[in-house]
């Protein structure tokens, strides 16, 4: 159980645990320790409505996602990665949404936005 508290967004992770154990295990093969970090911390901001697959944001409603990077385990994709990036360097700045490709049931959660 999770709690929404005033304009506080849950972690992804406290939301749906397995999902991001899995990313993050996937991530620290190839990347740096802190991203697997950051990703660990990301919040939670509801689902999105706008992708196929099930769609996970991170970020607030509205925020650019120009790029993608996709997670795999064993040569099979997880989850797709939208990312937003600096204009001036093409750094990704932000993991904006989390698309889950593996097909798993994340049940019924209720939108942190309500």
């Amino acid at each position: 159980m999770w709690v929404v508290i005033a304009d506080r967004h849950p972690r992804l992770a406290d939301v749906f645990p397995d999902l991001v154990s899995d990313i993050a295990q996937a991530l620290s093969v190839e990347g740096p320790d802190s991203f697997v970090e950051t990703f660990k911390d990301l919040l939670f901001y509801g689902p999105c409505s706008d992708h196929g697959s099930p769609c996970l944001m991170t970020a607030p409603p509205g925020t650019p996602c120009p790029a993608i990077t996709y997670v795999e385990v064993d040569d099979e994709p997880i989850a797709m990665l939208r990312l937003d990036v600096d204009d001036d360097s093409g750094v990704a700045t932000a993991i904006t949404h989390v698309e889950v490709l593996d097909g798993r049931d994340l049940g019924d959660r209720p939108d942190p936005a309500n």
